[in-house]
């Protein structure tokens, strides 16, 4: 993680690895879709513009109240933010899905060449 980032945004980003990558039970699935949300470049810059969005409400509000011109309009920027922070989680781990099937045995072979483990990855990357 770029450490220029704000906690709040590297946070954000990972609950949503933890969260996504828990729904599956094979550990291949569950390390691919962990990864894939984790390094997401496109991923962090929405986290980070929810941050960032969301402090300028913060002390929006802080400074000036609750009945402030535009603090409306910045809760709902965040709220967009957040809900294509999700969308773009889950194209993830559609991503992830999609390489357990074309390359499971090469991941799983760094770690461990069960091919039983593969398929029952891969079957569960095709239910999902």
């Amino acid at each position: 993680m770029d450490s220029d980032r704000s906690d709040s945004s590297v946070d954000r980003q990972s609950s949503f690895a933890e969260r996504m990558a828990s729904d599956f039970d094979t550990t291949l699935l569950r390390n691919l879709a962990w990864l894939c949300i984790e390094n997401d470049g496109q991923l962090s810059r929405i986290c980070d513009g929810r941050a960032v969005i969301s402090e300028a409400a913060n002390l929006r509000q802080h400074n000036q109240g609750e009945d402030i011109e535009y603090l409306a309009q910045l809760e709902e920027i965040e709220a967009t933010l957040d809900w294509l922070a999700r969308q773009r989680a889950l194209e993830l781990v559609a991503q992830a899905c999609a390489d357990c099937l074309t390359d499971g045995e090469a991941w799983e072979s760094n770690t461990d060449p069960d091919e039983e483990r593969i398929d029952a990855a891969q079957a569960e990357a095709r239910r999902w």
